[in-house]
């Protein structure tokens, strides 16, 4: 069974699995931190349903790249850009294996949600969440595969967990310059519980920590910011 969700207000509609993966605002976050100009290539690697491209496309038109292993996803994608009437390639593909169907292509963008749960932690519901979520994986090669992408001058963005900043950065900082890090808060005066990282490949410019995105005020309501980031589709 499948609902269909609004996103950024209405812009963008999502048809998503009830009992199996669906899109947080990780994704949004995310997407929105992806600093697309017109008619600029974006690959999206790990695409799921294909929030994160759709969110970006409804702020900008883009070229679009999804990369997914999942084919039940992949149909996901194909159906949400129809929905949507955008255009966006879509290749279902392990970028674990050896063969890489986007061998030799660059990108002004690429962007990634990765994978990120511990599978020693809570289990979850099905083996398509399972497969999305947990950390099984090497992320190294995950990071390394999203870099060989990125034109001259482009971007990777990417969201994630902070305590694995000391295995993120050490990849991205060999390529990368211009690394931006912004923590996003669940209330302000608490520990970040996501990071979004943005860095430019090729550029000198030093790391930099950015102002945090709280997300909720201390009555629990949305933050002015989130809004216009979540239901607005304001960027990063």
């Amino acid at each position: 069974m499948h609902s269909t969700d609004a996103f950024l207000g209405g812009k963008i509609k999502l048809k998503q699995k009830i009992h199996g993966l669906r899109a947080t605002s990780d994704s949004v976050l995310v997407a929105a931190a992806v600093r697309a100009k017109p008619q600029e290539t974006i690959l999206d690697v790990g695409a799921g349903n294909g929030v994160i491209g759709l969110c970006i496309s409804a702020r900008v038109p883009i070229k679009l790249t999804a990369l997914e292993i999942q084919e039940d996803l992949v149909s996901l994608i194909q159906e949400n850009a129809l929905l949507n009437d955008k255009k966006i390639t879509v290749i279902r593909n392990d970028i674990f294996q050896a063969k890489d169907p986007l061998k030799g292509q660059l990108f002004n963008h690429v962007v990634t949600n990765p994978p990120f749960y511990d599978t020693t932690g809570k289990a979850r519901e099905n083996e398509e969440q399972a497969l999305a979520y947990t950390a099984d994986f090497d992320l190294k090669k995950w990071l390394e595969y999203c870099l060989k992408h990125v034109k001259s001058k482009g971007s990777l963005t990417i969201i994630h967990r902070p305590e694995c900043l000391n295995d993120i950065l050490p990849v991205l900082s060999k390529k990368l310059g211009d690394i931006q890090l912004i923590p996003i808060l669940s209330k302000a005066n608490t520990a970040a519980k996501r990071i979004i990282i943005r860095g430019t490949l090729g550029s000198a410019k030093p790391l930099t920590i950015c102002p945090p995105i709280v997300m909720h005020t201390q009555t629990e309501r949305p933050s002015q910011l989130a809004n216009s980031i979540l239901r607005s589709g304001h960027s990063i």
